[in-house]
């Protein structure tokens, strides 16, 4: 089972509002009407295909939503943040990082991941999640068009999400 805030179990994209001075870029498929970039190529790159990707219903970028997925690294506890929440037309919630190079840490925090979205999918509430790992922004519309293929949708038992995206 996901262990979730005590005193926010459930968040919301509706909540964002925050000011940046870092370099965005407008969406379309997003209600939040700016998408940060963190790096101007991989994640401005990446918000092209989700803007463009046929498989993509809509999508937020993980910045001051609060998803933080807990993980232990050389024994210290630390949250991972994921670039992006992807809502497929499949229903299926894709939580997204953009990432090119792979170390032990950032190891950790995929193995985090995959298990934060087993515990979702296994409580039930939330529908059905996935986690996905990008290397190549070039890639990721068909990446996306693969997982829309072959991600199983919700359950006829399981709610669908509409609280976070």
């Amino acid at each position: 089972m996901p262990i979730t805030n005590r005193y926010k179990p459930m968040g919301a994209t509706s909540e964002v509002d925050f000011k940046t001075t870092r370099a965005c870029h407008a969406t379309m498929k997003s209600h939040i009407d700016q998408v940060v970039l963190d790096n101007l190529t991989w994640e401005s790159s990446a918000g092209f295909r989700l803007e463009s990707s046929e498989a993509v219903i809509f999508y937020a970028r993980n910045d001051h939503m609060g998803l933080t997925i807990p993980y232990e690294y050389m024994g210290i506890d630390h949250g991972y943040e994921p670039d992006f929440l992807v809502r497929l037309r499949t229903s299926v919630t894709v939580v997204l990082e953009i990432k090119g190079f792979e170390d032990d840490q950032t190891k950790a925090k995929h193995t985090a991941a995959k298990r934060w979205v087993e515990a979702v999918n296994n409580w039930g509430q939330l529908g059905t999640w996935a986690f996905h790992v990008c290397r190549n922004p070039q890639m990721l519309d068909k990446e996306l068009e693969y997982l829309a293929r072959t991600a199983e949708g919700p359950k006829p038992n399981q709610a669908r999400a509409p609280v976070l995206l």
